[in-house]
């Protein structure tokens, strides 16, 4: 009887709905994918630590910069670690690609009823909040209008936004994701390139460019976060 009874609660959980379901699916491969990109990247940092080269500490500031303070942060790190545009540009595009393919198909998940960690829990209902928001806005101008909500700099129009926007726009996943991930490359280009340009200019001015920039950046990111946090308090006493 206590057997067939944990059999139940088995069948009742979520990661056994998860793994009978959508073992199968394109999430599913798509997270699976991130996942290898993820363990890749953090190997490379792990041999890098090894070598004692210098490296391994510039790639885990960078992936840190990057996903806490966003793409304009990760860029001018970079940068400023002596990094060459080039590579600049691979490494952060390397770092959003991934990022999107592990939270895009978690996003889903969740809209769907799989219940993972509080923390994750509370992200995801804060995102699917942000999403429907803009996906009111966004429905009228279809994927042109997607593609630049990813690609402007402002608060909160990020790939991660952006791909649960084109969920709710009901695009299919090879369409949202081509969308979303053509937009925040091409944004990740376009830093990259004005970033450049500025260093080159301001260089007159000093050496530190870069780490001014990059303390602008980090600065710009918490002032934003600490801002929606205070406005969704708000909401919740009003």
């Amino acid at each position: 009887m206590e057997a067939s009874d944990t059999q139940n609660k088995m069948r009742d959980s979520a990661f056994y709905r998860f793994i009978s379901t959508q073992f199968d699916s394109i999430e599913a491969k798509l997270f699976l994918c991130g996942i290898i990109l993820l363990i890749f990247y953090g190997f490379a940092i792990l041999v890098c630590l090894l070598l004692q080269n210098g490296l391994g500490d510039k790639l885990l500031s960078i992936v840190l910069s990057s996903l806490i303070f966003g793409r304009a942060a990760g860029i001018s790190l970079a940068l400023a670690l002596e990094l060459s545009t080039f590579w600049a540009i691979i490494l952060n595009i390397y770092i959003e690609n991934t990022m999107v393919l592990i939270l895009y198909p978690l996003f889903v998940w969740s809209i769907q009823g799989m219940r993972t960690f509080q923390r994750a829990e509370r992200f995801f209902d804060s995102l699917n909040q942000v999403a429907q928001k803009y996906e009111k806005l966004l429905k009228r101008y279809g994927i042109i209008g997607l593609f630049l909500f990813v690609w402007l700099p402002f608060w909160l129009t990020g790939p991660i936004v952006g791909a649960a926007i084109g969920y709710f726009m009901r695009l299919k996943v090879w369409l949202n994701l081509l969308i979303v991930l053509s937009g925040t490359n091409l944004a990740i280009l376009c830093w990259a390139y004005l970033l450049e340009r500025l260093d080159s200019k301001l260089k007159y001015f000093g050496q530190n460019t870069m780490w001014v920039l990059l303390g602008i950046f980090i600065s710009l990111a918490t002032f934003g976060a600490i801002f929606a946090k205070f406005r969704q308090k708000g909401k919740k006493c009003d």
